[in-house]
């Protein structure tokens, strides 16, 4: 019987810039613009809503048709969880909002020049 070694293979090198990259609306050289945050957090949060939105019309109409062969897809407890999920989405874009707009007020106002 013969017997071999097989060397250890080695790592591979770990990359300077990671394959997986968070998804992100905004180009590469936007991503720490504050104002192009802040529409990207927006554009996100109101799709969401949006979406959530529509499912609740959707429940509405099959709760007002009484179709028997189409029940509303959401039970109350779905209802609420789904109302209160969108008043905290709209919460979260209100204080993103508030914040970028100071921010920007504040920047502005650094930049001009003090009369004395």
């Amino acid at each position: 019987m013969t017997s071999s070694k097989k060397k250890p293979r080695p790592f591979p090198p770990i990359p300077d810039i990671p394959e997986h990259q968070p998804f992100s609306w905004l180009d590469k050289d936007l991503r720490t613009d504050q104002a192009a945050q802040c529409i990207a957090f927006t554009l996100d949060m109101c799709q969401g809503i949006y979406k959530g939105l529509a499912m609740l019309h959707a429940n509405h109409l099959a709760q007002e048709h009484c179709d028997p062969d189409c029940p509303p897809p959401l039970n109350a407890c779905d209802v609420d969880l789904m109302l209160r999920w969108m008043m905290g989405s709209t919460e979260a874009v209100l204080d993103k909002s508030e914040t970028s707009v100071n921010y920007l007020n504040d920047l502005i106002a650094r930049q001009r020049p003090t009369n004395r």
